[in-house]
């Protein structure tokens, strides 16, 4: 199973480069074909960066949708754990809370940041995803 960083999904939002591949993946885990794990904090994070409430309404609305989607919420004292931790590995608060999680559920992160390759845990991109599936 994966944990989805927020850059897949800005990447359909803004149309970038490797909006299609992430497009493709999002469509899957929507379906309920892939099985993901998001964090309530990266669902938070992208609603932040759309802003203007309606946006926000529509992404929250259709995420609520996707059948193969949990969401993780991550209580306060794991938050400072996954911080410490980020910390030892030399990561940033986000990419931190990815990592503790990922490591404590034995996920695989669906990322396009390359930090997460320094730390041992498995980063895959969504290309990488829709070729095995």
């Amino acid at each position: 199973m994966y944990l989805v960083d927020a850059n897949v999904f800005l990447e359909v939002l803004y149309r970038r480069d490797r909006w299609a591949e992430c497009y493709e993946f999002l469509n899957r885990v929507k379906r309920g074909d892939i099985r993901a794990y998001v964090l309530h904090f990266t669902i938070h994070a992208v609603s932040a960066i759309l802003g203007k409430p309606d946006l926000v309404s529509k992404y929250l609305s259709e995420l609520s949708t996707w059948r193969g989607l949990v969401i993780i919420d991550s209580p306060i004292d794991e938050e400072v754990m996954a911080s410490e931790l980020a910390s030892r590995v030399g990561l940033d608060f986000d990419d931190g809370l990815h990592y503790y999680y990922a490591k404590k559920m034995g996920l695989r992160l669906v990322s396009f940041d390359k930090d997460f390759d320094k730390t041992g845990i498995e980063r895959l991109e969504p290309h990488d995803i829709l070729r095995t599936s």
